[in-house]
């Protein structure tokens, strides 16, 4: 029998390490950062999403945040039993190694979820043949389709293709798969030990209606005006009383949304971006805005 268990265990899938993603922190000072950071952060889940090593869930711990003090980020993570690591990545003012080309650098911490300590550290850099190249060509365009985008949907954001189209954009797709393509290399001999299951996309399935409510609950009310974008459709419409109804298949659920009526002086994220696995067993969505600005979900 213990020769079987044996074999059983080693041929066993290995759980996926779920590591969750902190909204990429502008440090750099380009006028080009904040496309950038919220790009990157986006381009970092989807390249991880379908990944048989890790499980990404995007985290929106509040206008608060900074890499300069990460006990935040541990603290906002303390109901997430679930999470094995946490990636922070800050965007480094540019350099120019030569005069005819920019080089943009992202720092990545690795940390413990449930202590916090910190597991690696490096850098990951794209260069550009030219910084003008966003500044001439670039930023008109792409200034154009972000504000349009935040007229019509207050969306500063998300996925913007005219983004993609430009070198910036191209640099920022490429610092994406960089980050995916070293994070094994800093997992240290990392073993997942956490009991919590790592969260596995159910089976496809027909759309299935769901609810979501954005709730501030330390106000004790609810948000009755928001924007909101579910796996990059525009859902805004269906908000109805405060609360959203819609079809999605099972599987894993983006949600992008902004706050229209935030509490007074709530330190809350321009565009926030999170993640969760839908499956059709659960109907309803909430969404806890703390006094931080810090996003929490739960199911009902």
């Amino acid at each position: 029998m213990g020769l079987v268990l044996a074999v059983f265990a080693a041929s066993a899938p290995a759980q996926r390490i779920t590591i969750g993603i902190a909204p990429v922190y502008d440090a750099g000072g380009d006028d080009f950062g904040a496309a950038v950071v919220q790009h990157l952060t986006l381009f970092t889940y989807e390249d991880l999403v379908g990944s048989k090593q890790f499980a990404p869930s995007l985290l929106s711990p509040g206008g608060v945040y900074s890499p300069l003090d990460l006990s935040w980020l541990t603290e906002y993570v303390q109901d997430r039993p679930d999470l094995d690591l946490l990636l922070v990545a800050t965007l480094k003012p540019t350099t120019s190694p030569d005069k005819s080309s920019t080089a943009v650098p992202v720092e990545l911490i690795l940390l413990d979820a449930h202590t916090g300590d910190t597991k690696s550290t490096w850098t990951v850099s794209e260069t550009m043949r030219s910084k003008n190249a966003w500044l001439e060509k670039g930023q008109a365009m792409v200034s154009s389709a972000l504000n349009n985008r935040t007229g019509q949907y207050g969306y500063t954001v998300i996925p913007s293709h005219d983004f993609e189209k430009q070198p910036i954009g191209r640099i920022t797709v490429q610092l994406a798969s960089d980050i995916r393509d070293t994070l094994p290399a800093h997992l240290a001999g990392f073993v997942r030990t956490s009991a919590e299951k790592s969260p596995d996309a159910p089976a496809s399935s027909e759309p299935c209606p769901m609810h979501t409510r954005i709730t501030y609950n330390y106000r004790h009310n609810s948000s009755h005006s928001y924007t909101l974008l579910a796996n990059g459709l525009d859902q805004t419409t269906t908000i109805v009383d405060g609360v959203s109804t819609f079809k999605v298949a099972e599987g894993p659920l983006l949600l992008q949304f902004t706050l229209q009526d935030p509490p007074y002086k709530l330190s809350g994220e321009p565009v926030y971006q999170l993640s969760t696995i839908h499956s059709c067993k659960n109907s309803t969505l909430v969404i806890d805005v703390g006094q931080g600005g810090d996003a929490h979900q739960h199911w009902e």
